[in-house]
């Protein structure tokens, strides 16, 4: 069974794509483990056995990638399975081709072009593909929902910024990682930036474009029978259907 349930504005979720989807970014993340591991990074004793100490972070020492797998995937699958069915051919296109030039600039910035980086490009291109088209091409979006999501993208890009590991080394200094991300100003600005531009998705949007979050319908007008004809209430009625469409691309 496709649709399993629905939500407080009516969307139906498509179980199947949003697990096809899960898996499929699991396997991603799960194979960047597989390339560190063959590429002697996966582990801090894996990379101090042969000399690789220097180059990095191990990967299981690297809070985005968890971010990654119990995070990312998540909410991107779910996002799929909650909103496919109303997402248009264009605008995935023109979110593919944003997500994908957003990940070769984090990863140029970021991260270090090893066989798990080329892998992490693919797997943050395909994600960020799906979150550009939520927050950009998605209308009628719950408020709650909207929140949330932008919440848990707060928190991972507070890990994978590696703020979280800078906590850490404050609490239980690393000797092996003379790196000090706290002080780092490129993780700072990314992690501003981010910030800044989920309160602005979330606090400049008319209320109109976000649908209610509680099951109370909510009430946008007033209409007076015996003043409005009927051709009136027909209109105020097309016009609050119509109310919050947002589709930017078409």
């Amino acid at each position: 069974m496709k649709e399993q349930s629905t939500d407080q504005t009516g969307r139906a979720f498509a179980l199947m794509p949003a697990g096809i989807s899960f898996v499929l970014f699991e396997c991603l993340v799960a194979i960047q483990a597989f390339l560190a591991y063959s590429n002697h990074s996966l582990t801090l004793a894996q990379m101090q056995q042969h000399d690789h100490a220097a180059h990095g972070l191990p990967f299981v020492w690297h809070f985005g990638m968890w971010g990654d797998g119990i995070i990312v995937s998540s909410v991107a699958a779910y996002l799929v399975g909650r909103h496919l069915a109303e997402w248009r051919l264009h605008c995935m296109l023109v979110s593919l081709v944003s997500g994908f030039l957003s990940a070769i600039g984090f990863t140029s910035i970021l991260h270090r072009w090893t066989p798990a980086g080329f892998e992490h490009l693919l797997y943050m291109g395909i994600v960020l593909s799906v979150f550009i088209q939520f927050f950009f091409f998605t209308e009628n979006i719950a408020a709650r929902e909207l929140r949330i999501v932008s919440g848990l993208l707060l928190i991972h890009i507070f890990l994978g910024t590696q703020m979280a590991l800078g906590i850490v080394k404050v609490v239980a200094p690393l000797d092996w990682y003379p790196i000090q991300p706290l002080k780092n100003p490129l993780g700072w600005l990314t992690f501003v930036s981010v910030i800044l531009a989920l309160a602005w998705r979330n606090f400049s949007t008319p209320q109109a474009t976000l649908r209610p979050s509680t099951g109370n319908p909510e009430r946008r007008s007033v209409v007076d029978p015996s003043t409005v004809s009927l051709q009136g209430i027909d209109s105020v009625l097309d016009h609050d259907l119509h109310i919050g469409e947002t589709d930017k691309c078409g």
